[in-house]
């Protein structure tokens, strides 16, 4: 691999004899303008220059005819193939400076320097592939220029290929402290927003782990593949791997993917295939597109495939905007994060576009801008996810509490008397009770009267034996409490009170409705030998208790 770097670089350095010619009226970068725009800038190296095969000596003539007849380039925003220029740096002070080419995408990139104080020419590689002789910067390339005088004018010549040119390719010049303070801020700001994103991903894929809910997995997929697809944008991916290709063309043909799982994660967040039919089939249709479109990019013209991701990326956007503000008005509020997140990444990702037209100028930290934007956005989609996960455990808890809960009185029903035998101590009294009169009043007043009746009976129950014991409505018209003994010798005096209080509870339901009171009938852990034997008893002594009432044939169940 270096070895042919190497028949490039002799090549590239044969070019500077005959550039002398062609070099006149360079373009001038100094102290006080730190920046060229791309317009007019580059010129464009012939196709029947092989640049594969830079040591071909005896191409120099024909080099020669063809660098004198290049084709100045209006812009490299949309090109293809390799681009040369020339650009006089008038330094003042010695020292080391760097010269950024502000392209995602170089495949190959080389660099040479002279000056009337460095005769001999420096030569650099450059490139996602073969950069060790540069700084590293994430989104970028640079180049180092050292100057040994005051007042140095330096010739950069720059010879840059890619497969595509998806935006214009602009130049900077920064001192060391300037470069550093850009390399440590647009590094930093991109490691720290794909590390971000790929530990959200992590987290979501574990709560998938436990849980095995779509929406964790579709929430996961959304959020690795931005991270990995920033990744491989900003040449980060072949810094720590070495891929013996530039991933970052592969960067921007994943973000499809992440869309074609974010449509499936708001339709899920949503829960739009029982609650918004419509949007479910349209969200639907639009990850099956993504899809089929990421993988049909990897077959196109970058340029185009980069055209295709960034409006895919815009419409996305704006669909997610238009869906967060309809939820909040439905005042669904899973999607307060949602929107949020996704406004400040539709500003971000407005500033990135402008900053790689020609119509804005130089605009600094686009992609850390994004970058720091998305990562969170990422944040906000797991935050939506843990809303979800709210909402569900509000709803099964809700479900659990009705499930258990007489909707007429408000009491614990039959399941919630299972459960609380279950749980009971030793110690207990069960008393087992059965309104009277409930037929002849639903037949004389209607049931509504009839429901009062049973209501007012739950309440009665409630306000006696709060502080003792639980009351259930095990039926239609009837009722079982259960009271809890702190000892076996204290079962007897809690029986007796309960005696007590059925009594007055019945002449209290009598003094309402003529024909009302209760019939009821009491047993002890001590009769019995677990709950269910004494609910029994409790139950049969019931029958007993209303064999003797004054109303031994109101009773119906």
């Amino acid at each position: 691999m270096r070895s042919y770097f190497h028949f490039r670089a002799t090549y590239f350095l044969l070019l500077l004899v005959v550039f002398p010619v062609f070099g006149e009226g360079a373009l001038q970068l100094t102290d006080g303008h730190n920046s060229l725009v791309d317009t007019n800038l580059w010129h464009a190296l012939d196709d029947s220059v092989d640049v594969a095969n830079l040591d071909a000596i005896g191409k120099l003539e024909r080099i020669k005819s063809t660098l004198q007849n290049a084709r100045v380039m209006p812009s490299l925003g949309g090109q293809t193939g390799a681009y040369f220029t020339k650009v006089t740096l008038n330094i003042p002070h010695k020292g080391q400076y760097f010269v950024i080419v502000n392209a995602n995408f170089i495949d190959i990139g080389l660099a040479s320097y002279s000056s009337s104080y460095q005769s001999t020419p420096t030569f650099q590689v450059f490139s996602q592939l073969q950069d060790d002789s540069t700084p590293p910067l994430l989104h970028f390339q640079a180049i180092t220029v050292q100057t040994t005088t005051e007042n140095e004018q330096v010739d950069l010549w720059l010879l840059v290929k890619a497969k595509q040119f998806p935006t214009p390719v602009s130049l900077s010049i920064l001192d060391s402290k300037e470069f550093y303070q850009y390399q440590k801020f647009n590094n930093g700001i991109s490691i720290a927003g794909v590390t971000a994103m790929l530990i959200l991903s992590l987290l979501a894929v574990l709560i998938y782990t436990g849980t095995r809910k779509r929406v964790a997995l579709t929430c996961a997929g959304y959020l690795g593949f931005h991270g990995v697809g920033w990744a491989a944008a900003s040449g980060m991916l072949n810094d720590i791997f070495d891929f013996p290709f530039n991933s970052s063309y592969g960067g921007i043909l994943l973000f499809p993917f992440a869309i074609a799982c974010a449509a499936q994660f708001v339709s899920d967040l949503f829960e739009c295939r029982t609650d918004h039919k419509k949007l479910f089939t349209f969200l639907k249709w639009l990850s099956v597109t993504s899809f089929i479109l990421g993988a049909a990019m990897w077959f196109m013209p970058f340029t185009l495939a980069y055209l295709l991701s960034h409006l895919l990326a815009m419409f996305w956007i704006v669909l997610t905007i238009i869906i967060g503000v309809g939820m909040l008005k439905k005042r669904d509020f899973r999607a307060k994060y949602f929107l949020g997140g996704n406004l400040l990444y539709s500003m971000t990702l407005g500033y990135y576009i402008a900053a790689h037209s020609q119509y804005f100028g130089e605009l600094a930290y686009s992609e850390s801008a994004v970058i720091f934007a998305l990562s969170l956005d990422c944040l906000c989609i797991l935050l939506c996810l843990t809303e979800w996960f709210k909402l569900k455990q509000k709803e099964f808890t809700r479900n659990q509490y009705l499930s258990r809960i007489d909707s007429m009185t408000q009491l614990g029903n039959r399941f919630s008397l299972s459960e609380c035998i279950q749980q009971i101590p030793d110690c207990y009294v069960i008393v087992y009770i059965d309104l009277d009169g409930l037929k002849s009043i639903n037949d004389r007043s209607g049931h509504d009267e009839g429901d009062k009746l049973i209501v007012k009976t739950a309440s009665l129950l409630q306000q006696t034996f709060y502080s003792l014991g639980d009351v259930f409505r095990s039926g239609g018209d009837e009722f079982v409490v259960v009271l809890k003994a702190t000892s076996a010798n204290s079962i007897k005096n809690v029986a007796e009170n309960a005696f007590a209080q059925m009594s007055e509870l019945s002449n209290e339901l009598g003094k309402q409705w003529r024909d009302a009171g209760v019939s009821y009938g009491i047993a002890t852990s001590l009769e019995a030998k677990g709950p269910s034997e004494c609910i029994s008893l409790a139950d049969k002594r019931m029958y007993q208790h209303k064999a003797k009432s004054k109303h031994p044939h109101s009773h119906s169940h």
